[in-house]
């Protein structure tokens, strides 16, 4: 392998990928190579002698390319193959990301910290390692929406989502109207996304519920990573009583807030 292509790796920002730690099995550590690569790197295929020097050399984990070909041979649809020259190169596919994000340990708290001016960073992390990692419909409260939220909004693929915000906070006149011009495109290419405003005065905090875990965010979305601030990651049943009355909260303000 190129040495170039080694040094992006080492210094390659694997913030908003799951911990390499996590990754105990050969197809899992493979995985989490080949998304690294593909995503951070742009490197979007690799063969097996590739990513076996970057376990080496990158990650100091000795592992054959004749092993590691055998994993991706039971991968299935984990990954995508190809073959070029008379060499196979292999693809992560979603469901191969899906996996690593699976592998987070469940019923526990989690706690994300995103340093300030690490705007582009924070937003990985939120939407990797946080949202991707939520399964079935997403309930989201935060009071303060911007252009930047829709971003984070459009990278959460294929599920159903309810937005909570209050327009009223949005005090600029044109950056309110630009907003909505955006949002009007936006809905055009995500209909499984409705967002409404809230009248009232009582909406401050900002929160995700999922049908198993509620993330509880310090910061708007639309601000991640300006300034210091935490995400933690509940899982439903071990905060069944903050759980029920957060969701309790957001139908009852979702029936009394507007749609635009």
């Amino acid at each position: 392998m190129e040495s170039r292509i080694l040094k992006r790796f080492a210094r390659a920002d694997v913030s908003g990928f799951p911990p390499f730690e996590d990754c105990q099995s050969i197809i899992q550590q493979t995985l989490w190579v080949l998304w690294v690569g593909k995503d951070e790197l742009r490197q979007r295929r690799m063969n097996t002698e590739q990513v076996s020097s970057i376990l080496r050399e990158v990650q100091e984990v000795s592992i054959s390319p004749a092993s590691i070909a055998r994993a991706l041979n039971r991968a299935g649809d984990k990954v995508h193959c190809y073959r070029d020259g008379g060499q196979i190169f292999y693809e992560i596919m979603k469901s191969g990301k899906g996996y690593l994000i699976s592998l987070k340990p469940q019923g526990t708290l989690e706690v994300f910290y995103f340093e300030p001016g690490q705007r582009y960073s924070s937003k990985r992390v939120l939407v990797t390692r946080i949202l991707e990692s939520l399964t079935g419909k997403l309930r989201i409260v935060d009071p303060y929406c911007g252009e930047r939220t829709l971003d984070v909004i459009k990278d959460v693929k294929a599920r159903p989502i309810k937005f909570l915000t209050k327009l009223e906070n949005i005090t600029n006149m044109n950056a309110k109207n630009k907003l909505l011009r955006e949002l009007g495109d936006f809905k055009t290419e995500n209909a499984d996304v409705e967002f409404r405003d809230y009248p009232n005065k009582d909406l401050h905090d900002r929160y995700i519920i999922s049908p198993t875990s509620l993330v509880l965010l310090g910061h708007s979305m639309k601000n991640l990573g300006a300034k210091e601030s935490f995400a933690i990651v509940l899982n439903e049943a071990s905060s069944k009583n903050i759980y029920e009355a957060l969701s309790e909260n957001f139908d009852r303000r979702w029936k009394q807030s507007n749609t635009f």
